[in-house]
């Protein structure tokens, strides 16, 4: 029986830049294809991304993947420059060393090596009920901020607020699942940071953010939620894992959620 269908699917070629929405999205290898497979990195090999700088914020970007093409320009401005998206793209690289201010490089994996949390998450899952609990709290808020700020990779409808989060029984457990032909397994409530306060527009951090959020949580929780037993409340979405099997398979918009067996998730530590 379906607990959820997918609504929505995001992926963000070049890790913290903007997104692409898909209908139909194919897994790659331990996360779905094309998703943070460039990340930008500073001489001294750290990640450029919004928890460093807002400045990343206001980086407008859009992509021709089949091309192999990637445009980018200041937010505000109507003008942007093409580039081949590669790695050892000078002129590719000279813009962002430019824009940033930092001397910087575009690294590539294919292999879910530039993930959030490598490997143990392949993808995150968010229901649309649970932005919409969370946006009665942040009035001055839109669904379509807090997607930009949160930065899920599946969004699903006809689940409760925090449904998702039921797919995980306890801090040691997970589930099997299915979405559509595709297995996934929940492995834990992902843990946010500086980013989600940063406005995605223009990178300016709402001081407030991160309280409000833990407010709004503690009071919303399901019964045996397992935010329970997490240091605070300021965890939103799932992380899931892909495993090999998976690979070339494809999911789609529309496609059902199905819950299967509980896992012992000792064998992933």
């Amino acid at each position: 029986m379906s607990i959820a269908v997918v609504s929505k699917l995001f992926i963000y070629p070049v890790k913290s830049l903007d997104p692409i929405e898909l209908t139909t999205a194919e897994i790659g290898i331990h996360s779905l294809k094309h998703d943070r497979t460039f990340a930008m990195k500073t001489s001294d090999d750290r990640f450029v991304n919004s928890k460093r700088t807002g400045r990343v914020n206001q980086l407008k970007t859009s992509y021709d993947l089949e091309a192999g093409i990637i445009s980018l320009g200041e937010r505000n401005s109507a003008q942007s420059e093409t580039f081949e998206l590669r790695t050892e793209n000078e002129k590719l690289n000279a813009f962002l060393s430019d824009f940033f201010d930092l001397e910087i490089h575009l690294v590539q994996s294919e292999k879910g090596e530039l993930q959030d949390v490598p490997f143990r998450s392949s993808a995150t899952v968010i229901s649309t009920a649970t932005y919409q609990s969370l946006l009665q709290d942040f009035p001055e808020h839109t669904l379509e901020d807090f997607r930009l700020r949160f930065r899920a990779n599946i969004e699903i409808e006809d689940i409760e607020a925090f449904g998702e989060e039921k797919l995980l029984p306890s801090p040691h457990q997970g589930t099997r699942f299915t979405i559509g032909d595709i297995e996934l397994i929940a492995m834990s409530p992902r843990d946010r940071c500086n980013v989600p306060p940063r406005n995605p527009l223009t990178g300016e951090t709402d001081k407030t953010f991160v309280k409000k959020m833990i407010d709004s949580r503690a009071k919303s929780l399901p019964k045996n939620s397992i935010i329970e037993s997490m240091r605070n409340t300021y965890f939103l979405a799932i992380d899931t894992y892909l495993p090999p099997t998976q690979f070339g398979k494809k999911i789609s918009v529309g496609d059902e959620l199905q819950k299967g067996e509980t896992i012992d998730l000792s064998s992933f530590e």
